[in-house]
């Protein structure tokens, strides 16, 4: 009788899977599921998208300054320095004007070649007469340039569209990227 009894509870219980898994779907896509599981946090894509929202940010209400164009600065770090990632966020702020058609942008070679003749180097600390001793140099009317700021949670990136002629802010933008272990790697990198 046991021995009934044990195969009834075991002949039940595999009917119950049964019936369990009949009512699932099983959809085994390994490209997909790869992707889903190791997707990486960040890629040139969510880059590219963060800048794309700092361009659109910064010249969102500039139509009054007549702006033909402008110089992207490499961004600094807190030492005023160019990270890594400085030159990689600047570059990606360079493709989204460009893709845009936002303005013109100074060639990064040229904007090298004349931050040497005037003895400057990418900054977010930069003087009025600095400013327009560059602008005047590139002629150019608007000068981008931003910050990069590990806050420990994740890295703050700030630009500021700078209007040649004034010295003045025109508009400025904040994004913040995730805190990746490549991401503070190119932060800390130069």
């Amino acid at each position: 009788m046991t021995t009934l009894k044990s195969k009834s509870i075991r002949f039940i219980a595999l009917c119950a899977a049964v019936s369990l898994l009949a009512g699932c779907e099983i959809k085994f896509d390994p490209a997909h599921t790869w992707d889903k599981w190791f997707k990486p946090e960040t890629d040139t894509e969510y880059y590219q998208d963060k800048s794309d929202d700092l361009v659109e940010t910064i010249t969102r209400d500039v139509a009054e300054y007549e702006i033909n164009k402008v110089v992207v600065l490499d961004l600094v770090d807190d030492k005023d320095k160019v990270p890594i990632l400085g030159q990689y966020m600047s570059n990606r702020v360079v493709e989204s004007m460009t893709r845009n058609k936002t303005f013109r942008v100074a060639q990064r070679g040229e904007v090298a070649d004349t931050l040497n003749q005037l003895d400057l180097k990418p900054s977010f600390k930069f003087t009025s007469d600095e400013i327009q001793r560059l602008g005047k140099a590139m002629n150019a009317q608007a000068l981008v340039m931003g910050k990069l700021l590990d806050i420990g949670a994740n890295i703050d990136v700030h630009i500021a569209l700078v209007d040649i002629a004034s010295g003045e802010v025109i508009a400025s933008a904040s994004e913040q990227l995730i805190r990746t272990r490549s991401a503070v790697e190119l932060l800390r990198h130069y």
